[in-house]
């Protein structure tokens, strides 16, 4: 019962989060490292669909269709994951590690 009631605690620096006018929380946006390493798995996710390409003329009866299948949802994941990260690495729609998304500072 000794506590100050009138002090008010700020929040900690993980629990400040500002909104950037838009609904979406400058913590939560994506940084120039997380679009880099998006760029990298979705290029690696490329190379496996063209490895299941070179392997395709080995595979005979229904293992087609499944590696037809995995073939087609490898190319459409990892393209659509290289170009909406390039877009937005290129268009510099990232997060700095100071917090100031990049077209802040112009």
């Amino acid at each position: 019962m000794g506590e100050n009631i009138t002090e008010k605690e700020e929040p900690s620096e993980v629990a400040k989060v500002t909104d950037d006018g838009g609904g979406r929380n400058k913590k939560s946006g994506d940084t120039k490292v997380g679009l880099t390493l998006r760029i990298l798995v979705s290029a690696y996710v490329l190379y496996l669909a063209y490895g299941l390409i070179q392997g395709f003329g080995d595979a005979v009866g229904n293992d087609r269709i499944f590696i037809a299948i995995a073939i087609v949802v490898f190319l459409l994941a990892g393209g659509a994951i290289l170009i909406l990260s390039a877009k937005k690495l290129i268009r510099k729609e990232y997060v700095d590690a100071d917090g100031g998304t990049e077209d802040e500072e112009q």
